[in-house]
């Protein structure tokens, strides 16, 4: 039997560090983000401040009667959880982008003063970054002048122009594949930056993740991949910066929200709704007031619900995160595996060659 050499073994050395570094960082438990708020005066009520696009905005399609937003959903559920008066300030709005929400929201001194002031932070923004680049690549490779009002419709233009010449199917994955990621993440980072300036140091913060906007659309199978890694990449830059300005990432992309939508096949619909508000609820202390004993029963009852839903929904996240986390360690297994493979192989080429001189 050949004996190895210091140079033969090197490739095991190496690989078995990266997958020890890789495990330890993927088994380590997630830490607690939000520290319990005990600077609240006795008495005085729940500032809750939402941030964002249609979606916290509850935007209605054609057709669809009105519904409750999130924000609203979660600021009942504060309410009811501490028996303590709760104010949502609520500056959303339709079509926002990253770039607006920086240039037209953040810079006013309400939204300022709303954020210095607020127990909890929510943030939904990043689809019409996407969406409008929808917009701005169904003109260009369409050749059309058409100013589309909506993604919906840029996404109809792009599906019909596709279906009379599909070679146009090259030109729109080139498109979408060469966005400035780069743009995005400064936006983003401007963003998160400022609501960290301004936001008390133990109020909460969690912002959600882009689900698939088109997941519904009938598109065909290689854009929706192209569109799927696109929206993942930019989940990365959200995920990323998560530690550094003190922020809870809530995945959506995985959540099945796609099929709680509206007849647009892009905005949630109430069940969509509600299950945005479960998702943030089970990522933060709903629990900012600590009551002693109340004489208002139906309030009590209202409140163990409400308690017994949350538990529910962390108890999922867990589950979720748990197995999010073994699916990362067999992809980093898979690679590792691939790894060492290629090394093994190319070293015995390089030890071969070395005999045959």
């Amino acid at each position: 039997m050949t004996r190895l050499t210091q140079r033969q073994i090197r490739p095991f050395i190496i690989t078995f560090i990266i997958l020890s570094i890789c495990f330890s960082l993927l088994i380590l438990p997630t830490p607690r983000v939000f520290a319990e708020n005990t600077d609240r005066q006795e008495d005085a009520p729940l500032h809750y401040t939402a941030l964002g696009d249609s979606i916290p905005n509850g935007y209605c399609a054609e057709g669809t009667s009105e519904l409750i937003s999130y924000p609203s959903l979660i600021a009942e559920d504060l309410q009811t959880l501490n028996q303590t008066r709760t104010t949502l300030a609520q500056h959303t709005k339709n079509g926002l982008t990253t770039t607006k929400l920086n240039e037209t929201f953040l810079t006013q001194p309400e939204v300022q003063e709303s954020l210095s002031d607020a127990d909890i932070i929510t943030l939904t923004i990043g689809a019409n970054d996407l969406m409008n680049e929808f917009k701005k690549v169904s003109r260009e490779i369409l050749g059309s002048k058409t100013r589309y009002h909506t993604a919906d419709e840029a996404l109809l233009a792009l599906q019909e122009g596709i279906s009379a010449n599909p070679l146009l199917l090259v030109d729109v994955i080139t498109a979408i594949t060469g966005w400035d990621y780069d743009s995005f993440e400064k936006q983003w980072i401007l963003a998160v930056e400022t609501i960290h300036n301004y936001r008390k140091p133990n109020s909460q913060m969690v912002v959600t993740t882009i689900y698939n906007p088109v997941e519904n659309a009938d598109l065909p199978d290689t854009l929706n991949s192209v569109v799927k890694n696109l929206i993942t990449k930019m989940n990365e830059i959200i995920y990323e910066h998560a530690e550094e300005y003190n922020y809870h990432a809530v995945d959506l992309l995985n959540s099945g929200i796609a099929e709680h939508t509206q007849s647009d096949g892009l905005h949630p619909d109430q069940q969509g709704q509600e299950l945005i508000r479960n998702l943030i609820e089970a990522s933060l202390n709903m629990q900012i007031v600590q009551i002693d004993e109340s004489t208002n029963e139906i309030s009590d009852q209202e409140a163990a619900l409400a308690r017994e839903r949350i538990a529910a929904q962390k108890k999922a996240a867990k589950l979720r995160e748990k197995k999010a986390r073994q699916k990362r360690i067999f992809q980093i297994c898979l690679f590792a595996g691939g790894f060492l493979l290629i090394s093994l192989t190319v070293t015995d080429i390089c030890r071969k060659r070395k005999m045959n001189r």
